[in-house]
């Protein structure tokens, strides 16, 4: 610009260097500052505004491609596999599957601390929503969780299993499964894998080392003790296993603290004082002929001569529980002392050929805490290997008797199958009426095999029911 005075060039300047006059028409530069500024916030602000009316756009797993690298995009699946979790750095990651294929989710330190922070920790079978940056590596496409709260976790409702009862094809499935401890193992540092067994069949719960990291130590574990587990159905090669999502998804039946709130029913039977409780693992050789009080749950029941045995466990040890046959028929209801019962008992320790066992003097020195639930009805043509060892409930006709030297076996029929009773010779004396051929019986027994053939073993008397036109 020049000097509207003395016609000289000034260049920025507001007056002029050489005469002085003042130039006419002149932006200031303070203000074309000013005016920058405000126009450039004014311009981010509507970015920022316009941006947040714009849905995150959502893919499915096999859409995610080169030209996505670094794309922030929302997809869903489940959590199909194990999560990855390091303590020391915070990291956690973890797979997502859906029908079109798999992702690994990468989370950092402040993300998973927050999401610990809030307990929304994934686990295997949850099905997952999360928003995220796409990392594009060639063969291998992974997911960046930046925002805690651009993850939703919706975790199933455990369904109720038992465990005999889970198959491959339950595999992601949430489940519910109860059953008795019998081995606690760990195959290498970092995972444990706690078999458990009920009257169907057995099953592995596997808890690896993150999941005790993210969420807290096991419980003590032992063999014998009961517990109730909850997680997803997952594969080991081919054989099921549950993967719980937190440790206290295992949670452990104290048996000894539920009886104790019912056993001093016991004093009703006669007894001067309490006799103190004590675990079975207490009870040895050493107490012979001495009275105790203890508690626990039927394991195993079968009749005898003059009576019926019973596997008493608290998940501390096993003891017999003999019953001879005039306190076992003082019960109301025999059935209700079966495998599944948890009863409070008082009786003397007696040892015999080198086993313990306590003996009650009568029917009130037994408390049936918890009565066993009735045996499951079957079809014989259902009955297979996995069935060894359970009590089940059949119905059917009955075939020929044919006797043999330690009692008679009969073969029972209901139209899907056959199978043979077992009937020992004082099960058989007991018995009225006697078996014979054309009866439509009801008979509840342990299921065995003899020579790879099945056989039903009724225990008691109250195990057989003759049906009668009547009925």
């Amino acid at each position: 610009m020049h000097c509207g005075s003395c016609g000289r060039f000034v260049g920025p300047y507001e007056g002029c260097p050489y005469c002085g006059a003042e130039m006419a028409g002149r932006l200031s530069v303070r203000i074309v500052k000013i005016a920058a500024i405000v126009l450039a916030t004014v311009g981010l602000a509507l970015v920022w505004w316009s941006a947040r009316g714009v849905p995150i756009p959502e893919i499915t797993l096999g859409e995610a491609g080169g030209t996505m690298n670094l794309a922030y995009v929302r997809v869903r699946g489940r959590l199909s596999r194990g999560l990855t979790y390091d303590p020391e750095s915070a990291y956690l990651g973890f797979w997502l599957s859906d029908e079109t294929g798999e992702i690994h989710v990468n989370c950092y330190e402040g993300v998973t601390q927050a999401l610990m922070a809030e307990g929304r920790m994934p686990a295997v079978g949850d099905e997952i929503t999360i928003a995220g940056t796409l990392r594009i590596r060639e063969d291998f496409v992974s997911l960046t969780l930046d925002v805690p709260g651009h993850l939703e976790i919706d975790r199933p409702d455990p369904v109720p299993l038992e465990v005999g009862r889970v198959t491959i094809l339950d595999e992601g499935l949430r489940v519910r499964v109860r059953g008795e401890i019998w081995q606690v193992r760990e195959p290498y540092e970092g995972l444990t894998l706690i078999d458990l067994r009920d009257e169907n069949g057995e099953i592995t719960v596997a808890v690896d080392e993150s999941v005790e990291a993210m969420t807290g130590a096991l419980p003590a574990l032992s063999a014998g003790q009961e517990i109730t587990a909850v997680g997803a159905v997952g594969l080991y090669r081919t054989t099921p296993q549950i993967v719980p999502a937190d440790v206290a998804d295992l949670q452990v039946s104290p048996l000894i603290s539920q009886a104790a709130t019912e056993v001093d029913q016991i004093e009703a039977a006669g007894t001067p004082e309490p006799v103190p409780l004590v675990v079975l693992s207490k009870i040895t050789e050493d107490d012979l002929g001495r009275t105790v009080r203890t508690a626990g749950r039927v394991t195993m029941l079968e009749g005898l001569a003059g009576g019926v045995k019973i596997s008493l466990d608290d998940g501390t040890a096993q003891r017999v529980l003999l019953l001879w046959e005039d306190v076992y028929e003082a019960f109301a209801d025999p059935s209700a002392l079966d495998v599944g019962a948890q009863v409070a008992v008082t009786g003397t320790v007696q040892v015999y050929r080198g086993t313990v066992e306590v003996i009650p003097r009568s029917a009130g020195e037994v408390v049936i805490v918890e009565p066993a639930s009735p045996p499951r009805w079957v079809q014989i043509g259902d009955l297979t290997d996995v069935d060894v060892g359970s009590v089940v409930r059949a119905r059917g006709v009955l075939r020929e008797p044919q006797g043999f030297s330690a009692g008679v076996k009969v073969r029972l029929s209901d139209g899907t199958g056959e199978i043979t009773l077992l009937l020992w010779s004082q099960f058989y004396e007991a018995l009225s009426p006697r078996p014979q051929k054309g009866q439509q019986v009801e008979v509840v027994g342990l299921v065995d095999v003899y020579r790879d053939e099945l056989e039903l073993v009724p225990r008691t008397r109250h195990d057989w029911h003759v049906r009668l036109m009547e009925d």
